[in-house]
């Protein structure tokens, strides 16, 4: 990771030195563990992180947020990291609670850390980018307590948290792989970046909160930045369309529905891991 704070990669094996004991018989030197190629600092013996609240001062200001490790977790095995961010006066908890992440969770069980991050005023204004600091800083103490992939972190999010989406979207490039923001739009901001995430759009025509054209303004935007073509092709089950001649591993998905409101579909669960799952 580029980003101060991020977590370092160990390509090397963890092993334990051996020596000699006073009486002079030698003392065995432990078998080295396998440490994932695509992993952070969080794998092997530095696997601390627990479920549960944490936090972390950001910016001066406290700031919380909701890890969920894996019941069977294994602390050798690099997981993807999949980041969920609650609406206008929503929550962490209802993220990780009622939502289970936007059904992410079922579909994932065990073979995900997920993480709900609080907004400051119960929204993501990310005023001066004081959200993306502290993201960046979550996202770092994540995989330092805990053995992630670091070529496999995602992020999603409804309404206010699509926003925040297209914000990680726009400025985190280099720490987040793909985005999924659900009736979202730039309204939380989008710094310029050299670097560049894949993205998948989700919003209904009929959505009188964040209106559809807002949602295509953020897609347009990552089909400028991913040098995208106009030209288009179904995929998946549910409507969508990929855009073609996007930069290499940078695609670019549009689920456009019919009806719905302001609210994520049924299949947005579905479709997002699917999504994240092109990533390996």
């Amino acid at each position: 990771m580029r980003h101060a704070g991020a977590a370092l990669v160990f390509t090397t094996l963890v092993a334990c030195g051996g020596g000699t004991s006073a009486t002079g018989t030698s003392t065995p030197t432990p078998a080295p563990v396998a440490v994932p190629a695509a992993s952070t600092a969080g794998c092997g013996s530095g696997s601390k992180l627990t479920t549960g609240m944490h936090s972390l001062t950001s910016d001066g200001t406290q700031r919380s947020y909701w890890v969920e490790i894996p019941a069977n977790y294994d602390r050798n095995k690099a997981y993807p990291v999949i980041v969920g961010l609650h609406w206008r006066d929503g929550s962490a908890a209802d993220v990780y609670g009622w939502s289970g992440f936007f059904g992410l969770k079922n579909l994932y069980g065990d073979n995900a850390i997920f993480v709900a991050p609080q907004g400051l005023d119960k929204g993501w204004a990310n005023t001066g980018d004081r959200d993306i600091r502290f993201l960046r800083a979550m996202i770092g103490a994540v995989q330092q307590g805990a053995c992630t992939d670091p070529q496999r972190v995602f992020a999603t999010g409804f309404s206010f948290g699509g926003m925040m989406s297209n914000a990680i979207g726009c400025q985190m490039g280099d720490v987040v792989r793909a985005i999924v923001p659900m009736a979202g739009s730039l309204w939380s901001g989008c710094a310029a970046s050299s670097d560049k995430v894949a993205a998948l759009f989700i919003h209904a025509k009929d959505d009188n909160t964040v209106p559809y054209s807002a949602g295509m303004e953020a897609r347009d935007l990552f089909l400028k930045r991913n040098s995208c073509s106009t030209t288009t092709v179904p995929v998946g089950s549910n409507g969508c369309v990929e855009y073609q001649g996007c930069d290499s591993g940078k695609p670019v998905i549009w689920c456009g529905t019919e009806t719905g409101g302001h609210w994520y579909p049924n299949f947005s669960a579905q479709e997002s891991k699917a999504f994240f799952d092109r990533f390996k």
